[in-house]
Formats: C-alpha cells, structure tokens, sequence
C-alpha cells in the first residue's frame, strides 16, 4: 500500500517556507509524495497580471508565477540542504481561488495531508482578508496541519 502524497501550498512567504520544511519533514518520515502547489489567485472573471520587480511591463500572471515558483524552490534548496525532502518534489501550478483550488488539488491527487503556512492576521486585518489557511481546514476532506512562523523567523 502506497502512502498519499502530502500537499503543501505556497504563496512564497516566510509563514509558506516554514509550512514547506515541516512537509517536507513530514514526507521524508512518512516516505509519502510531497506535491508543492501554488495557486494564481485569479478570479477569471478579470484575468490579471503581476509586474516582477526587475522588469517594467506587466506579463500574464501564470508566466511570472512559474517563474516565482521555480525561485522559490530553488532558493529554499539552497538555503536549507539539509532538507532532503526538498529534492523529490512534484510541483503544481493552477489558477483560480485558493482556498477552493487547494482542496480540488488535494482531493484530485488523495492528499492524506494538507499543509498551508499562515501569517497569524487577527483583528479587523482577518476580519476583512480572511485565512486562507482557516478556509481550507472547514472545507478540505484531508486533515490539515497549518504551520505559523516562528516570531523573528520572518524574511
């Protein structure tokens, strides 16, 4: 019998680099799949655009996010080696809302895990933002482990 994969989402934060270490922890004990997802916040009624700091037009959302996603993995591998869990990973890319996309993602796949970062917001800032990471525990099939970053861990 196969393990389930563990599905980790990042948004490319600190709070998503510390929920991509425990995962990767976590696979590597559990010797399951770890596939890291990302998702393009795009509502589709209003396809958008991200405009990368180093260049200065606007280029379509998916483009720049691939781009984004494959520095961030490279950059958490060299920053962690110690990481092993980090050389056998499946990525995935997918538009759309994230909550919802994470959980569609997990159940495609028979995620036994879910693994999202938070940024711990509270308050009006939650009140009005929301928690991604809170969406997906009331929604997702698969239990959900939410990693915070540890205070003075932030980039």
């Amino acid at each position: 019998m196969t393990t389930p994969p563990i599905v980790c989402a990042t948004d490319f934060s600190s709070d998503s680099e510390a929920a991509l270490l425990w995962a990767a922890a976590q696979a590597e004990k559990d010797d399951a799949p770890l596939i890291v997802l990302h998702v393009v916040h795009d509502p589709a009624s209003t396809p958008g655009f991200y405009h990368k700091l180093d260049a200065e037009w606007l280029r379509p959302m998916e483009e720049v996010a691939e781009e984004m996603f494959a520095e961030f993995l490279e950059n958490m591998r060299q920053r962690h080696p110690e990481a092993a869990g980090l050389e056998r990973i499946e990525t995935r890319l997918v538009t759309g809302l994230p909550s919802g996309r994470i959980c569609e993602v997990a159940d495609e796949v028979g995620a036994g895990l879910i693994v999202v970062g938070s940024r711990g917001r509270t308050g009006f800032p939650h009140v009005m933002l929301g928690s991604v990471a809170q969406r997906v525990a009331q929604v997702s099939v698969a239990p959900v482990t939410v990693v915070k970053t540890r205070a003075g861990d932030t980039k």
